[in-house]
Order: structure tokens, then C-alpha cells, then sequence
């Protein structure tokens, strides 16, 4: 499938600041490289305890990373949606009305209504990380078929992966069928893109290392023939 993405509108959808790097890096490197445009809407941050040298992240830095992300990339747009303790790493709380209602219609500018994208990337449904888990599975809902009179009808959607995705007690969902061959300049874009992320970067053996994601992306590429790729499980592609 040939995809013009200087002719696409994006949108990413994801849990925390980082995942739009770690799943879609590649993918914003390359639309944006096109002229394409690309919004990422951020799911939550708050103050949390983590396992780094300094035992905490704060929200504060997690802002300031978003910020230095969006002027990176540059992104065309993007949105934190649920800022703060009561949300963050407790997305599975909130009713999945809700949260479909945020994606589908919310009252921000990233919203499906009034962004009208022509591509959309969402987090795995079936991650064993519940905030993934509750947006994956509210964006299904939120990009349910219909006249796109009632609601607007991507013509791409596509469920990005990260590497720590199959740690899950069932199947996982993703399943590559549309692979996204990578430059070594998207390559390096992607990692930057995370690097960005300080707060959340880790040292191999980490999903979130360098290594990693290098490992991840040459498994794709050998399995779609490039030296590089990033590797999605495709729910709609309309030509």
C-alpha cells in the first residue's frame, strides 16, 4: 500500500508522553519529512515514584519534555488530556464512555470531530499496561464504522506497537501487516525523539533503551525486507 503523507493529517493517540516516540517515532519522522502533518494527543502525566537513580519523575519535567518534543519533531498540534494522580496510571477507572467520548468528541481540538484525521495510531488494547489497555480500547470504540456523516472515517488506522507489548496474559493484538520501511535518519529521529523523554530513557536491558528499539526496528525490517521498519497491526486501510 502507497501512502502520500505529505497529503495526510495524523493523529497519535498516546497514554503518556514517550509512547508517540517509542510506537510512531519512524512514522512522524517520515510524515513530517514529507509535509505531511502530524497531532499527538497525550493521555496523562502526574508525579510518579519509578525505579531511576532519583526514585521519582514529576509532572513539571514531563511538561517540559513534551515541549521539547513538540518543537522537535515539530508536531502540528497536541493535547494533554487528563493531567494528574486521579488519571494517571488509573485511566482503567474511568468509565470507557468517557474516555471514548474524549477521543470521539471531546472539548479540545484533537478530538476526532474537529480534527478530522486521515490516519490515526493507537496505543495496544491489550497491553498489560492499563492505561494502554483503556485508551486502545476506548480509540476502537471511538473509530467504529459508520457514515461519515455521523463521525469521521479515517482512511488509516493502525495500532502501533512497543516493545514491551507482549508481556500480556492473553494474545497480543498486534499482529504486522503494514510495515513502515525506515531511513537510518528516521531511525535516528526516533531515538532522538525519546531521548527527549529524559525522565523516561533507559539503559539496556530496558524496552525503553536504544538497544531496544534498534533491535525491534532490524526484526522489522528483516521481516518486510528494508534494513529498517516499524511494524503495525492495520484495522482499516481505504484506498
Amino acid at each position: 500500500m502507497l501512502v502520500d503523507w505529505s497529503r495526510q493529517r495524523v493523529l497519535i493517540i498516546a497514554p503518556h508522553p514517550d509512547d508517540e516516540a517509542i510506537g510512531c517515532g519512524g512514522l512522524i519522522s517520515r510524515v513530517t519529512h514529507h509535509g505531511g502533518q502530524v497531532f499527538v494527543l497525550w493521555g496523562t502525566i502526574a508525579d510518579i515514584a519509578d525505579f531511576t537513580a532519583t526514585g521519582h519523575s514529576t509532572a513539571d519535567q514531563r511538561r517540559q519534555e513534551m515541549a521539547a518534543a513538540q518543537a522537535f519533531w515539530p508536531l502540528d498540534g497536541h493535547h494533554l488530556a487528563l493531567p494528574g494522580d486521579h488519571y494517571n496510571l488509573h485511566l482503567d477507572t474511568i468509565a470507557r464512555a468517557d474516555l471514548i467520548d474524549l477521543i470521539e468528541r471531546g472539548d479540545h481540538p484533537l478530538a476526532l470531530a474537529n480534527l478530522r484525521p486521515t490516519v490515526v495510531a493507537i496505543p495496544d488494547p491489550s497491553s498489560y499496561n492499563q492505561d494502554h489497555a483503556a485508551l486502545g480500547t476506548a480509540a476502537i470504540s471511538a473509530l467504529r464504522p459508520g457514515p461519515d456523516t455521523y463521525r469521521p472515517q479515517p482512511d488509516l488506522i493502525l495500532i502501533y506497537e512497543e516493545v514491551g507489548d507482549p508481556w500480556t496474559a492473553g494474545a497480543p493484538v498486534i499482529t504486522p501487516e503494514f510495515f513502515l520501511a525506515l531511513t537510518d535518519t528516521d531511525l535516528d529521529r526516533k531515538i532522538a525523539g525519546l531521548r527527549l523523554h529524559q525522565s523516561q530513557w533507559r539503559s539496556q536491558p530496558h524496552t525503553r533503551s536504544e538497544h531496544a528499539l534498534r533491535g525491534l526496528a532490524a526484526v522489522r525490517g528483516a521481516q518486510s525486507g528494508h534494513q529498517w521498519a516499524e511494524a503495525y497491526h492495520c484495522i482499516r486501510a481505504t484506498t
